[in-house]
């Protein structure tokens, strides 16, 4: 038993020899053990399976059993590839590109209102008179101010003592967009302004 320190982490190993090898176990302190059924409440007891459980696990291990070839398998990060290759890309004299900042992240006020202008992108066509597309950017949608048309103007219905279900009618036939995934508050609002 013993111990030493790797990538500045300090590991208790099991040192053994093997086939004239002396081989290294890395081991668990007594800390990082836990008990699972102290951690999981409502582990299942041992319990054996049916002959044809058994059957089937067999044949789906033999389906997908494999000789071991250690050639096919690499490191897919490879960073010392990736350093050589530019060393020696350098030393012949080659440009190397630098790496592309990472992009910077977007921040919720910013999805807000794209959600915002998601909405009255989906309301416009009805007080604009064109047609709702969904290509369109959101600095497309910035809107400009209307031609104020004259309308008669009828006494407003009282929809505030309706029912969810009556205002979501009552949204189906004003052709409200979107109101299957309305509250009674947002049917409410949109028929207000519809």
């Amino acid at each position: 038993m013993a111990t030493f320190v790797m990538r500045q982490h300090e590991y208790l190993v099991a040192v053994k020899a093997e086939d004239g090898l002396l081989t290294l176990h890395t081991l668990h302190w007594a800390d990082e053990i836990r008990k699972p059924k102290d951690e999981i409440d409502g582990l299942p007891g041992k319990s054996k399976g049916t002959a044809k459980e058994v059957k089937m696990a067999e044949q789906l291990i033999e389906a997908l059993a494999m000789t071991w070839d250690p050639e096919q398998f690499h490191d897919t990060f490879q960073f010392q590839r990736k350093v050589a290759a530019l060393i020696e890309a350098k030393k012949a004299g080659e440009t190397v590109e630098k790496a592309e900042p990472a992009a910077e992240p977007t921040g919720a006020v910013e999805l807000v209102q794209a959600l915002r202008a998601s909405v009255e992108r989906a309301r416009g066509p009805k007080s604009t008179g064109g047609t709702a597309t969904r290509s369109r950017s959101v600095k497309a949608t910035e809107k400009k101010p209307a031609a104020k048309k004259r309308v008669r103007s009828e006494p407003k219905e009282d929809l505030s003592g309706l029912s969810k279900a009556a205002l979501y009618k009552k949204a189906s036939a004003a052709h409200v967009v979107g109101r299957s995934h309305m509250t009674r508050d947002d049917l409410l609002t949109a028929l207000s302004a519809a």
